[in-house]
């Protein structure tokens, strides 16, 4: 079977290594094969310095084959779907890393009706950009659709818009996609706003700030006094919430969006789903509620396809993806900030209102590896030896080892209840890992 170049969250590497300009231009002929004549392909970027080149690149690619480009610009994720299937068009491209530093950049597909792609497309995909090769490409100028971030300011609105007059709340935008919808939108509310990062400096993107670095707000806020806070990632699908400069666990995050959509009667069949990630505590804090988690694999596609299956409308991701399918086809970090905001206003503390929630002892830890070494890992099923010694010896833990479907990295997540043991299982684990590298 012809392998997938597509990881978790569509086709990413390092720009000028892993992806080019050549590959974006096969992803734009690859979308005009794979979906019959003309078709039109919605296509939205973050900051990063490489996203213009892939841009252009792509528009080439789906110009040559009689396809037309619609460029919205800089903006978030889950402005591609929104405005893929608001539109009418055939696909979406969102030019993004997502939360990877700046040399990265990505490449994320999605279908007529703002859902990323299905195995079997991007299979199909992956075919036939795997039998061309094109090293480079110049790129087609494309006209921008300049009313983009404004419709999709107004489409947020809509869907959401909780009164936050009194409230202080900082925003790290990450000098990625939202840097300026976000401060736009939050405007709206009558929060006093602390911004940081939200500026158009991609080759600053992610670096010791957004969501996978809030030590950066923790500080602003100690020093700001700002009761809540939110960072976001490159491509706004992810977002971390921050209640008087300290960050809340996602997993207790899941479970708050959960009581107060239940509590509401918006939480549709009393089901959440999460991942094979989640922690064992949201399980047990939904039982106590007479609510059910369900366990998707890594990925908020994975997550999505699940919830759509079940007729679910809400689920998320430790990594801080949260679905609300009832108003997107993804995660849209924005709406989901917003969403927090109108809990704690209401509730006075996302803390105090998850107090139900109590986390199992876990562990995570990433070891960097070479692309080569990975795929070794993978073809050799070297993991799943690894797994099954490591729950031989630690029978009281729960193991994921998996490979990183965004950058070349192994992913260990140890999870028990005597803290001591997990403490060796992850050394043992690490140490088979780095034994292989």
């Amino acid at each position: 079977m012809m392998d997938n170049i597509f990881g978790t969250d569509g086709i990413r590497g390092v720009f000028g290594a892993e992806l080019n300009c050549g590959s974006a231009y096969l992803l734009g002929a690859a979308l005009c094969g794979a979906d019959g004549d003309s078709p039109v392909v919605v296509v939205g970027r973050d900051t990063r310095p490489s996203g213009e080149e892939l841009m252009r690149a792509l528009a080439k690619g789906v110009h040559d084959n009689g396809g037309y480009v619609i460029n919205i610009g800089i903006l978030p994720t889950n402005a591609v779907a929104y405005f893929t299937r608001k539109m009418g068009c055939d696909f979406g491209v969102m030019i993004s890393a997502s939360h990877n530093p700046p040399e990265y950049n990505g490449l994320k597909v999605f279908d007529r009706y703002g859902v990323k792609l299905c195995e079997k497309k991007q299979r199909e995909i992956s075919a036939f950009m795997e039998e061309r090769e094109v090293s480079d490409a110049e790129g087609a100028d494309v006209c921008a659709f300049d009313s983009a971030g404004k419709l999709y300011c107004d489409y947020i609105e809509n869907l959401i818009m909780p009164d936050l007059k009194g409230l202080k709340i900082s925003l790290d935008c990450c000098y990625g996609s939202c840097y300026d919808v976000a401060s736009s939108v939050f405007a709206k509310t009558g929060a006093a706003l602390h911004v940081y990062c939200g500026f158009n400096r991609g080759e600053l993107i992610n670096k010791d700030c957004g969501a996978t670095h809030t030590e950066f707000l923790e500080k602003m806020m100690r020093s700001n006094g700002c009761e809540l806070g939110f960072a976001f990632d490159g491509d706004c699908d992810r977002v971390a919430v921050l209640e008087r400069g300290r960050t809340l666990d996602n997993d207790r995050l899941l479970f708050a969006l959960a009581k107060y959509m239940s509590e509401n009667g918006m939480l549709r069949k009393d089901m959440v789903v999460g991942t094979v990630l989640t922690n064992r505590g949201v399980e047990m804090a939904l039982n106590g509620l007479n609510l059910r988690l369900l366990r998707s694999d890594v990925g908020d596609a994975n997550v999505f396809h699940l919830m759509s299956k079940k007729g679910v409308n809400l689920g998320g991701e430790r990594s801080g993806h949260f679905l609300l399918s009832d108003f997107a086809t993804g995660s849209d970090a924005l709406l989901n900030a917003l969403f927090f905001a109108k809990i704690y206003r209401e509730k006075g503390s996302l803390f105090d209102y998850t107090a139900g929630y109590k986390n199992v002892p876990c562990r995570e830890k990433s070891i960097n590896v070479t692309p080569q070494q990975l795929k070794s890992m993978k073809n050799s099923s070297y993991f799943e030896k690894v797994a099954g010694e490591v729950r031989a010896l630690f029978g009281g833990v729960k193991l994921v080892l998996r490979a990183s479907g965004t950058e070349p990295k192994v992913r260990i997540y140890i999870e028990g209840e005597d803290a001591g043991e997990i403490e060796e299982a992850m050394r043992h684990t690490a140490w088979q890992i780095s034994d292989f590298v």
